[in-house]
């Protein structure tokens, strides 16, 4: 998330917006129709794979997402998923710099400057 959450305040997205989604609660986030079946979409390709059913791309076409914004998304979903594993793997974890969820920001020492 660390990397996304400049991204996506880049495009609009509040800090406060960001922590929801972040944290696992876009549905608190302000976000409109398209970008909530994005995020429902990729949640359900991340999380249980298996269920994606049809039902899901036209939810996304209904919003207004094209064939070839949806394979770009399930595709760039497929990637971090992959990503993700990996760094799980070898034990990375938030960068002091980057993005990190609200509950570890208080508990998370800052890093010193080296002076």
């Amino acid at each position: 998330m660390g990397s996304h959450a400049r991204f996506l305040q880049l495009q609009g997205q509040t800090k406060e917006d960001v922590d929801q989604i972040g944290s696992g609660s876009p549905d608190k986030a302000n976000l409109n129709l398209k970008e909530r079946a994005l995020l429902d979409y990729v949640k359900v390709l991340t999380l249980s794979p298996a269920d994606v059913k049809d039902a899901h791309v036209a939810r996304m076409r209904d919003t207004g997402w094209t064939d070839e914004q949806i394979f770009e998304a399930s595709f760039v979903t497929a990637l971090f998923a992959f990503f993700n594993r990996m760094a799980d793997a070898y034990g990375l974890d938030y960068p002091a710099t980057g993005w990190m969820p609200p509950d570890l920001r208080a508990t998370t020492p800052p890093k010193s400057s080296g002076r």
